[in-house]
């Protein structure tokens, strides 16, 4: 058995070159698996997981454009295998493959192989992979990616950009050291001006060298991110999704760019405002735009995909035999909002000290049920809430001053008291201010709440997480990045940007942000492919009922529609 799958997978293109030993060892994962025909290995836009390799028998493989056009694009031949991507890369399947005779496959699981690899990584370079799942398993992996999001390429800047910024440095460091030798002197003062001089050409050739390699373009599956860091000054990362592209506009400006082949792509989106993210002077700017547009196709093929075979599935089971006559509708459930506190039971007394401390120290990031709340980052109240304390730190040393040497202790105190009076108030109008500046996400709406102290005033807007057009983050400088908060934007179509000002973390805010969103679409698109199947199974009722009325009414003929004059007739009597 082991003999014979090791001479069907060295027949593969992918697995030809591996020695005999390690064969044996992938053979030992695969196992065979019969189809009957119309039954579907994969469909387009499920997860890819495995690896297949067609023993016996015939299939088709089919592809949804994004236009809803199903065509056969493939049918692979007995030994040929097929999967790939989804097995190294573990990329959707952009297509799918349907059994179109009874047949026979060997299936390798990826999480097995992955296993084997991880046990004998040469084999990894001894298998024949294609250059473009080749790209695709060598992404790197990020943190903010989601579970099914694949990296397709990141880019930085054209080298000819930083050959072009390093000749400034690069002439003053040849000029430094050319009038050091010309000089001659080896005096210690001479080489520390030397020294002294050598560091600035130095210091940005390294700058240049870090904002080349900081300065990221990346697209995946599902979106296109611009990720920049400037040194340790800032760092943004502005992002869109595929679905949000309106337009991408292509710009290449003077003879180097066109010499080198690099230029910006300028994508448009519905945000506001601006609603851009730029790719500049990148390298094959053509080629960069096309691979947007397909993975931004591929997608919308993948949706299309999607609504089709639930539109085959409802048919199947409203038109078998022996199947129900309605579809069953998923229901949307809320998890719903558990309870805060102690509960019921716990006496009032024992819960007033954690209530303070609870308003006093409060979660800067807190979910209940599906809402997720943020608040400003402690940054954001220092400033703020420095003068009323430094007030009250300095009239209280004042007055332990004035009462340590004997004063009158009664009218001390009692001054102390009616200015505490006043900047007590101050301090906690300040505090509540900073607490009643909340952010929240659902999982249909973004809400921006800024409520004055005490309940004066309150400004609340919202917008519906479909309206989401650009996430986009800022971290600002060293500070930001050590304590740990900045600023994410959300670019919206009509609603305007919403800015969550000094979060925390907010890289976790922005991919929790896009998880939503994802999560959300993907609920509205199985609603209205319920709706269009329900609209259509009525057609099809209806359409029954044309054609078998003696079935409708228990074998009785279908009476006539009543004449005008008798339908006038029964409107006169019944008023």
């Amino acid at each position: 058995m082991i003999d014979k799958v090791v001479h069907q997978l060295r027949q593969t293109r992918l697995f030809s070159a591996l020695q005999r030993d390690d064969l044996e060892a992938v053979a030992e994962l695969a196992y065979k698996e019969r189809y009957p025909r119309g039954t579907l290995v994969f469909s387009q836009g499920q997860p890819g997981g495995a690896g297949y390799l067609l023993i016996d028998g015939q299939l088709r493989v089919l592809r949804v454009n994004s236009d809803g056009i199903r065509r056969e694009i493939d049918r692979p031949e007995p030994g040929e295998f097929f999967g790939e991507s989804s097995l190294l890369a573990g990329e959707p399947h952009n297509a799918t493959a349907e059994v179109n005779e009874d047949a026979q496959l060997l299936i390798i699981e990826k999480s097995d192989f992955d296993l084997l690899l991880a046990d004998r990584p040469w084999i990894l370079k001894d298998l024949r992979v294609s250059r473009e799942v080749e790209e695709r398993r060598r992404a790197p992996h990020f943190d903010w990616q989601e579970p099914e999001e694949v990296v397709v390429f990141v880019l930085r800047k054209h080298p000819a950009i930083l050959v072009r910024r390093l000749i400034l440095p690069g002439l003053l460091l040849l000029l430094i050291l050319a009038a050091h030798f010309y000089v001659g002197s080896t005096a210690l003062p001479a080489l520390i001006l030397g020294g002294v001089l050598s560091a600035v050409p130095l210091l940005l050739v390294a700058y240049y060298l870090a904002d080349q390699l900081n300065d990221k373009y990346i697209l995946t599956n599902k979106r296109v991110i611009h990720d920049e860091q400037i040194f340790l000054i800032r760092r943004s990362r502005v992002g869109a999704r595929l679905n949000s592209i309106q337009s991408i506009q292509h710009v290449q400006e003077g003879v180097l760019a066109r010499t080198f082949d690099f230029g910006d792509l300028l994508i448009e989106t519905a945000g506001e405002p601006g609603g851009q993210v730029a790719f500049r002077q990148i390298p094959h700017p053509v080629e960069v735009q096309s691979q947007i547009l397909r993975q931004r196709d591929r997608q919308a093929a993948r949706v299309r995909a999607e609504e089709r075979a639930a539109i085959y599935d409802a048919l199947h089971r409203r038109l078998g035999p022996g199947e129900a006559e309605t579809l069953a509708v998923e229901p949307v459930g809320d998890p719903g909002n558990g309870p805060d506190g102690g509960g019921p039971g716990w006496p009032s007394e024992l819960l007033a000290p954690l209530r303070v401390v609870r308003y006093f120290f409060p979660a800067l990031r807190h979910e209940e049920g599906d809402t997720i709340t943020w608040r400003k980052h402690w940054v954001a109240l220092l400033g703020p809430i420095a003068r009323p304390t430094a007030a009250i730190a300095v009239v209280t040393l004042l007055v332990a001053w004035f009462l340590s040497r004997d004063g009158h202790t009664a009218s001390l105190l009692l001054s102390y008291g009616i200015v505490l009076m006043f900047l007590v108030p101050w301090w906690l109008w300040v505090f509540e201010d900073w607490q009643n500046e909340i952010y929240q996400v659902t999982s249909s709406r973004i809400i921006d709440i800024e409520q004055r102290p005490f309940g004066l005033r309150e400004e609340r807007r919202e917008a519906s997480l479909g309206m989401i057009q650009n996430v986009n983050l800022t971290v600002p400088g060293l500070i930001g990045r050590v304590l740990g908060y900045g600023t994410v934007t959300i670019e919206t179509a009509g609603a305007g940007p919403f800015t969550f000002d000094y979060v925390k973390n907010p890289e976790s805010v922005q991919a929790e942000i896009f998880r939503r969103v994802e999560s959300f679409d993907e609920n509205e698109r199985h609603k209205r492919a319920r709706r269009r199947r329900d609209e259509l199974l009525d057609w099809f009722t209806v359409y029954d009922q044309m054609r078998h009325p003696d079935e409708e009414r228990g074998g009785g003929p279908m009476p006539a529609p009543p004449s005008r004059r008798e339908s006038r007739s029964d409107v006169s009597s019944s008023s």
